[in-house]
């Protein structure tokens, strides 16, 4: 892989965050405004194209998620575990669901909420609303922060792989999780994937990438990797026509309840492509206010998600949006009207994120840090981890 400075590569990646979350949010956006998907009304979907295109923007959601999984492995493979880096990443995820509880409490104390929220403080409902947001971790409030601690609990271990197998074998490793991922679309009526699993493929395939990309990086050219993301695009999109239709072989194998995630391993396959194609893009142009636009912008990226995935959020953001904004009568201005949502929504989550950030999240986080001693005494956990993994650092050549 070309060499390019800290600077650089950071700024590519920073973009590369942004344009995940964007997909992520997109996807949610299809999943809940009535006039997409609308999955919070229990209708079925419909056969038809238009089905078929509104479920790959959701499965393009799982680019965005692939991305920061692949995004993990490249950094972390090189580096060796550290309790505050899951600290911090669920401490915040605690701070978000928590403030958030606080805040519908006060809000409930002076005025009516509405009937989507509602019913999460009455009854048994307060109870697990409760747990939902002061265990998210325990209580897998938010899967992909969920998988993403699992992940880091298990880099050093990983790392370790790497360590001690050669490519080919990674290589090997890399395929037989990818067919863990479609190993329900022949029949099975279970499968070895999960999250943690989806995580550890995407970390994975992150570091192969780190080590042993520039083995090959003359080999395959970029036109090779645009080809990739199209070709699978396509096939994304006839499988979700094909199952949408219920034809026989698609219910007898049971595609038609696999429309959302579709084929797992593609989404994971466009990330890395479009991973690769970004640390070749050039954007030393981007200066100054812009370079500091985007900085701020992919830090505020996880509290983007905190917000809009948010058991209360999400459920308040779409209804008034849909309320809003008319059904759109054409496919043309249907995109048009849902990207400019999507924006919207994303830009305005932005800000809040790094407001909450700069002001409460980021505080509290270094605040209990230094209380719980990682600034000195985790290097000695540090110590003792990598002691019980027999690690050594790794000899690969890096360049």
């Amino acid at each position: 892989m070309a060499k390019r400075s800290v600077k650089q590569r950071n700024l590519n990646i920073e973009v590369l965050r942004i344009l995940a979350m964007f997909l992520i949010v997109a996807c949610h956006a299809t999943l809940h405004l009535p006039w997409l998907l609308h999955v919070d009304s229990n209708l079925d979907f419909l056969p038809g194209w238009k089905s078929a295109l509104a479920y790959l923007v959701v499965q393009y959601g799982q680019v965005g998620v692939s991305i920061f999984f692949i995004i993990s492995g490249y950094f972390l493979v090189r580096k060796t575990f550290t309790w505050q880096r899951i600290f911090k990443t669920w401490f915040q995820m605690f701070c978000y669901s928590f403030i958030s509880l606080i805040a519908v409490l006060i809000i409930a104390r002076f005025t009516t909420l509405p009937n989507s929220i509602a019913p999460l403080l009455s009854g048994d409902d307060l109870w697990r609303t409760v747990l939902w947001s002061i265990v998210p971790f325990i209580y897998g409030s938010y899967w992909f922060i969920t998988a993403y601690v699992c992940l880091l609990l298990l880099a050093p271990f990983i790392n370790c792989l790497f360590k001690h197998l050669s490519r080919r074998n990674m290589a090997a490793l890399i395929i037989v999780l990818s067919f863990f991922s479609i190993w329900i679309l022949l029949g099975g009526r279970t499968t070895p994937w999960n999250n943690v699993v989806y995580a550890v493929l995407g970390y994975i395939m992150g570091g192969w990438i780190r080590l042993y990309w520039y083995e090959v990086n003359d080999k395959i050219k970029s036109s090779y990797l645009w080809g990739i993301i199209v070709l699978s695009t396509i096939v994304m999109t006839v499988f979700n026509h094909y199952a949408a239709n219920r034809t026989w072989l698609a219910t007898f194998l049971g595609w038609h309840e696999q429309i959302k995630p579709g084929i797992q391993i593609f989404p994971m396959i466009i990330g890395s492509s479009i991973f690769i194609l970004f640390t070749k893009l050039d954007m030393t142009s981007i200066k100054g206010f812009g370079h500091k636009v985007v900085l701020k912008t992919a830090s505020a990226t996880f509290g983007v998600y905190l917000i809009h995935e948010n058991m209360f959020w999400y459920r308040l953001i779409w209804p008034t949006i849909a309320a809003i904004f008319p059904t759109p009568n054409s496919f043309i201005s249907t995109v048009s009207v849902a990207f400019a949502i999507v924006l919207a929504v994303f830009i305005s989550l932005s800000l809040i994120g790094f407001i909450a950030d700069t002001i409460i999240v980021h505080p509290l986080t270094k605040n209990y840090s230094e209380r719980l001693g990682y600034s000195s005494p985790y290097k000695l956990t540090n110590m003792w981890v990598l002691r019980i993994l027999h690690y050594r650092e790794p000899t690969h050549n890096y360049s």
